[in-house]
């Protein structure tokens, strides 16, 4: 089943892929995949916030290629390359070879984990529930923090009011997806607009979640981007306390 996941017609992504799309003032986002996890093929996307100092922050990076290099430096400069999570690190060594004055930020944990250290990936700096002084004046961050050391850093863009998550939220819809991996969307729920399944016994585990819940809905974004399907760019903060009810954030349970 695996090989014909691997080899499928389907799309498994959101062209036009591996280029710039502008998304909100001084934030895009760049489409690609499908990149394959456990058999399954899923659609991947980096977001591009343009800081102070025309300073490009890339989060969770795609693939490195000379053309989309090319396109980013005419927006200022790649100096920060952001592994949100434990997942989301596997594409940055080639932007790192490209950009070696890039600064490379790991979620907790990351660096210690034996693939990474297996591979050729420097992690220079650690990411932390609170914003460094590289970017604090213009993104919030925090963390979302869950069982077997799992963790998720959140980012605020505040003049924009874009939230930019990784993987506690997706959206791919089933017709873009090969036969297996949408089935398993429409189970777990990657597919709805929420938080998979799977994840929400590790996150119930973890402190604070349903604080953390109730503060992103609380800062009111008009837009979400997450790194699996697509965004939330109408009524996004009402489409957030949806997506994160589960929790009991919204006072109740989402439908199973």
């Amino acid at each position: 089943m695996a090989a014909r996941e691997r080899h499928s017609d389907a799309p498994a992504s959101y062209p036009p892929l591996d280029v710039l799309k502008p998304f909100a003032e001084d934030v895009w986002i760049v489409d690609s995949g499908p990149m394959i996890a456990s058999g399954l093929s899923l659609p991947i996307r980096m977001t591009v916030v343009r800081l102070s100092g025309r300073a490009l922050l890339l989060h969770s990076p795609t693939p490195f290629t000379p053309a989309l290099a090319a396109a980013l430096s005419e927006l200022g400069t790649v100096t920060h390359l952001v592994a949100p999570n434990i997942a989301h690190w596997t594409r940055i060594a080639g932007w790192q070879r490209a950009c070696p004055d890039a600064i490379v930020w790991g979620a907790p944990g990351l660096a210690e984990r034996a693939q990474v250290k297996r591979g050729d990936l420097r992690v220079d700096r650690d990411l932390s529930a609170d914003a460094p002084p590289e970017w604090a004046d213009t993104i919030e961050q925090g963390a979302i923090t869950g069982a077997a050391g799992f963790s998720e850093i959140w980012f605020f863009h505040r003049p924009s009011r874009t939230l930019i998550l990784t993987d506690i939220v997706q959206q791919m819809e089933p017709e873009r997806l090969p036969p297996l991996t949408a089935l398993i969307a429409r189970l777990s729920g990657g597919a709805k607009g929420t938080t998979p399944r799977y994840l929400r016994p590790v996150l119930r585990l973890g402190a604070g979640m349903r604080d953390t819940f109730a503060h992103l809905v609380a800062l009111a974004p008009e837009r979400v981007v997450f790194a699996h399907g697509t965004p939330f760019t109408a009524d996004a903060t009402a489409r957030l306390r949806d997506a994160l009810a589960w929790s009991g954030v919204a006072g109740s349970d989402l439908p199973d």
